[in-house]
């Protein structure tokens, strides 16, 4: 059995990194970046990918086996195909290991559960990596709701779409809510009580390339998610809709990210009698701006919170708890959609 006190904060965490596909490489530079961190080696079975790995990090061990993993990492951050994330993550665990999983944890919530229990009965961290939640513009207009600045949080509508990138393991929901679902619930303070979902299977029947998630939370606040692999713009967008004013935070942008708007309905001034029939409340069309935002990369700060979570017991947000809500969500709207 491990514990977190086991290391000196003076001391390096050895990391372990499974797979070096398409977010590989990310994660990769940040771990080898990090001055608390002994990038301590690769997991790839992609042996074609093995060369570019030495190039890329020349020394570095290199495994294409979990089973020749041995005791030389104290943690692992899995970076693999959504479908694998149960079975490897337990043997990660299985391996007294401490482990940082990409979205989603798991594919089902009954493996987030075994993979939760593991990491208790071992006291090992189990953390997830949904990484808007560290995310500075995220994390700001969290800030500006709380401070009552655009009143009470009425809806937000979060739209993740593009041409692609088609998946053949999961559909698009699966690949791109976590982040919608994770974003959402943390500005709303909340996971939602009610799930509706819809979506259509062009591409391949039975794997959903489009899809409509409605939320329904407490105090009557709904959260709106559209997900899309056939769109012909890229949009990595969220709108935050309160009764004082507006957010609009668009995650393409290279600089004044989020955007405040003064804008909303009035609901006390009403410009006619409310008993005539062309009443209407009073439309509020102020002014808009865009926060100062100290920039500074999302993954780095999450591996931070992973290395603080396993050296100082500073537990993070994207906690293995928080990885089941969100794979609630998703799997409470796969059942929707097929129907």
């Amino acid at each position: 059995m491990r514990y977190c006190y086991h290391y000196p904060n003076m001391a390096k965490i050895k990391v372990l990194l499974v797979g070096y596909g398409y977010w590989g490489p990310n994660l990769a530079r940040n771990l080898n970046d990090n001055s608390q961190i002994e990038f301590s080696g690769i997991l790839e079975i992609d042996k074609d990918l093995h060369k570019k790995i030495s190039e890329d990090y020349p020394g570095i061990p290199i495994f294409s086996d979990i089973d020749e993993i041995n005791d030389g990492h104290d943690a692992a951050i899995v970076s693999t195909p959504a479908t694998t994330h149960f079975s490897i993550g337990r043997s990660l665990l299985e391996k007294e290991l401490h482990v940082l999983v990409e979205k989603p944890l798991a594919t089902s919530v009954d493996e987030c559960e075994k993979l939760i229990k593991i990491a208790k009965d071992k006291n090992l961290k189990l953390m997830v990596g949904h990484t808007y939640l560290y995310n500075s513009s995220v994390i700001k207009i969290k800030e500006i709701i709380n401070s009552g600045e655009i009143g009470n949080l009425l809806t937000i509508h979060s739209e993740r779409l593009n041409l692609g990138q088609i998946r053949q393991d999961i559909n698009v929901m699966w690949n791109l809510a976590p982040h919608d679902f994770s974003i959402i619930s943390y500005l709303v303070g909340s996971y939602p009580k009610s799930i509706t979902a819809s979506g259509n299977d062009f591409i391949k029947k039975g794997m959903h390339d489009i899809v409509y998630v409605h939320l329904g939370f407490e105090n009557n606040v709904t959260g709106f998610i559209h997900n899309s692999w056939l769109h012909p713009l890229k949009s990595r967008k969220v709108i935050v809709v309160g009764s004082e004013g507006m957010i609009v935070f668009d995650d393409t942008k290279l600089d004044n990210q989020i955007v405040v708007y003064e804008k909303g309905v009035d609901w006390d001034k009403i410009t006619k009698s409310q008993k005539g029939k062309n009443s209407r409340f009073e439309i509020i069309d102020g002014d808009y701006y865009s926060p100062k935002i100290e920039a500074q990369e999302p993954l780095s700060t999450e591996i931070q919170a992973f290395i603080d979570w396993i050296k100082l017991d500073k537990q993070p947000i994207s906690d293995s708890m928080n990885g089941l809500e969100i794979v609630k969500i998703l799997e409470k709207a796969q059942k929707d959609l097929e129907i």
